[in-house]
């Protein structure tokens, strides 16, 4: 496992999808346990409704990015990520059976200037750059942002990326 992290404050970056049931309760119910982990007031992107990626026979999802600071570590975080999803009825990540529809999905995009690479926890996240549904929110809140690994700006990456799958605005919270 490689990680640099370090004890201060970090700004974090999360990205929250759902397509089951009333994704728009599911989305608000998400964000506010997620405060709870936060020290400051959440920042929240549009909402975005997209063609599922990965496997076109799902649901279609709503997608935000939530800005959070807070002082956990990035596999205290990531633990507690994953408890919020299974109090939210998450039964498990798709890791290995393909993507499934989900109640909530949670995902570490970036931990401050951290960098993870372990079996669980890789750090930021690798498909960020591929994702249309995780571009366009992470662009309202940080479009400036530029990924250790890269030299490229998220608003850069965005204009470049080549997932074309639907994604549009949808409803502000």
């Amino acid at each position: 496992m490689v990680m640099r992290s370090d004890k201060r404050e970090n700004s974090v970056y999360l990205s929250l999808g759902t397509n089951l049931g009333d994704r728009l309760a599911y989305l608000k119910d998400g964000i506010a346990r997620l405060q709870v982990l936060s020290t400051q007031d959440i920042e929240l992107s549009n909402i975005y409704e997209s063609q599922p990626w990965g496997n076109e026979l799902l649901n279609y999802f709503l997608n935000c990015v939530v800005h959070i600071r807070t002082n956990l570590q990035p596999h205290q975080l990531l633990i507690k990520t994953q408890g919020i999803e299974r109090e939210m009825g998450r039964d498990r990540k798709s890791r290995g059976k393909g993507y499934q529809n989900r109640v909530i999905d949670i995902d570490i995009l970036t931990h401050g200037n951290a960098t993870v690479d372990s079996n669980g926890l890789t750090i930021p996240h690798p498909l960020i750059a591929r994702r249309r549904f995780v571009l366009l929110p992470l662009s309202d809140l940080a479009p400036e942002l530029i990924l250790p690994y890269s030299s490229e700006s998220i608003r850069k990456s965005l204009s470049t990326c080549e997932d074309s799958l639907t994604c549009t605005k949808f409803d502000s919270l």
